[in-house]
């Protein structure tokens, strides 16, 4: 017994040992290069921004960009430079149409088609992808809110200072035309150094859990189910690392005002009180896009086909790629049957569980509340396994899996996500007719 223990004392101590150097180590190196490239150019900016010149720091914060995307994707930056150029091109044509921001989305979206399908290779497209969806995102801002009369159109050196900035080239976030502004103004305060450090820390912790630990987790997993959590898990984990990642440079480059600058919210995210919330709380500052210019412009629509454009809309930006395109659509229709069905089930039973508190709530049995709740934490988070499966460490996910890999996967998990939709829509119909024929009985 004693010496069972013992070899297996040293069999966890080799692993241990063998994980430092051959993963922690790599990786913590790895990571550190990319970190001074990103936050030294971001510094310089920040330095550079306190000479209130502000000529002079938009012709700078282009040269740095540029640099700075050359320093991270090498001859593929002229993408980067092109696209900017030509949203500029496309802004004065049809700055005063009232048709701006319309006319950059379909021409970034054209890009990003034409490079996708024929000009870019496969694996230097999903290098730059990141950062064209990026660029999409700033110019056709500029675009919508010159149609609203927001701001008035920029000329050349504030357009490329804007789009180009180092600060918020390679991972975000997302900022408006007016924000980046602001951010010339900026003092450094330590509370900011203070963000920026616990920040800096989430992020090597991120990336550390999610290529160290979690991977082993998911190899040695007992079953499917488990093995697809942990694999989900990683994934999430490798994005709160691109997440605060973003929010250091941000906050080194002078994004100080706002709390927005929090890029993600991992409590809401493992503990998923509703799959509209994971939505929200994955990315806010493109949440915040998608909320202004594709949501709030198409409302007038109606709430729920707003809502699929708004997911049409995030699938769309990322290209043409059918397995983040299921995976978007599937959260919009699980979002979608979450939210009827729990309205319907408040109803029924008169406790709160809709996805939205109320508001100055009427319903009188408050025992079902925390019980229901929690139940669909639980739900929601076998949802993100299932979905997050599409996102492991397989290397043909470069260039995005075909249907039929995409349908492989969730065939594994013998389609247990939209089976668990089906039974809710079909049960949201079935309890809405009950309570019907309840009101009409009232009546």
């Amino acid at each position: 017994g004693e010496e069972q223990i013992y070899h297996e004392g040293e069999m966890y101590e080799d692993e241990f040992s063998s994980t430092l150097h051959f993963c922690v180590f790599p990786v913590l190196a790895q990571v550190t290069a990319v970190f001074l490239k990103l936050f030294g150019l971001a510094a310089i900016v920040s330095i550079l921004n306190q000479l209130r010149s502000e000529r002079l720091t938009l012709v700078l914060d282009t040269v740095l960009g540029i640099l700075c995307s050359f320093l991270f994707y090498q001859y593929s930056s002229l993408y980067v430079v092109f696209l900017v150029i030509l949203s500029y091109f496309v802004l004065i044509l049809f700055s005063s149409s009232g048709r701006c921001g319309t006319a950059i989305l379909l021409i970034n979206l054209a890009f990003i088609f034409t490079c996708e399908l024929v000009v870019v290779e496969p694996e230097k497209w999903h290098q730059i992808r990141g950062t064209v969806i990026l660029l999409l995102m700033k110019t056709t801002s500029v675009g919508f809110d010159v149609d609203a009369g927001v701001v008035t159109p920029p000329p050349l050196l504030l357009f490329a200072g804007y789009s180009l900035s180092p600060v918020s080239l390679i991972f975000g976030p997302f900022v408006t035309l007016p924000e980046y502004r602001r951010s010339k103004q900026a003092t450094f305060i330590w509370s900011v150094f203070v963000s920026i450090c616990s920040s800096l820390s989430l992020a090597y912790l991120s990336v550390l859990v999610s290529s160290c630990i979690l991977p082993s987790f998911a190899d040695t997993a007992p079953n499917q189910l488990v093995r697809a959590y942990f694999a989900a898990q990683s994934f999430r984990t490798s994005h709160y690392f691109v997440s605060y990642t973003s929010q250091v440079t941000a906050l080194i480059g002078g994004f100080q005002h706002s709390e927005k600058y929090y890029v993600v919210q991992p409590s809401r995210v493992e503990i998923p009180k509703s799959m509209a919330s994971v939505a929200v709380a994955w990315n806010l500052p493109m949440h915040y896009w998608l909320k202004t210019y594709v949501y709030k412009k198409s409302r007038s629509y109606g709430v729920y086909l707003a809502a699929f454009l708004t997911y049409a809309a995030s699938s769309v930006l990322h290209g043409l790629n059918f397995q983040l395109s299921a995976v978007l659509i599937s959260i919009f229709i699980f979002s979608f049957t979450e939210a009827v069905f729990r309205e319907e089930l408040s109803t029924l039973i008169s406790s709160c569980v809709k996805v939205q508190k109320c508001v100055n709530c009427k319903h009188s049995k408050k025992v079902f509340q925390l019980p229901i709740r929690g139940l669909f934490v639980v739900i929601n988070m076998l949802q993100l396994a299932y979905l997050g499966v599409m996102f492991d460490s397989d290397p043909s996910q470069i260039e995005g899996y075909s249907w039929w890999n995409t349908v492989s996967k969730w065939a594994n998990l013998y389609w247990y996500g939209h089976a668990l939709c089906l039974l809710g829509l079909l049960s949201t119909i079935l309890i809405r007719l009950y309570n019907m024929k309840l009101k009409n009985k009232e009546e």
